[in-house]
């Protein structure tokens, strides 16, 4: 009897290795999905750079920080 249940509970692991295992991987590709949709903005928007102190870059028309060394800052 101890032998039959040995190998009772041997294949019931197996297959509770293989749920787990196929749980995890939907798990992993269900975050892998949202996280493939999620829309990011970009660090340097307008909005954010106007809130920093940036000023306008007339030869881009963008905000920036002032650093390009081929913009100018001061209007014409």
């Amino acid at each position: 009897m101890q032998r039959r249940m040995r190998g009772w509970f041997k294949r019931w692991g197996l297959v509770a290795a293989l749920i787990g295992r196929l749980v995890l991987t939907f798990i992993g590709w269900s975050i892998h999905l949202l996280a493939a949709g999620a829309k990011t903005e970009a660090a340097d928007d307008e909005a954010s750079c106007a809130i920093r102190g940036c000023v306008l870059n007339y030869r881009t028309g963008k905000l920036d920080d002032g650093t390009d060394p081929y913009g100018w800052y001061k209007r014409d």
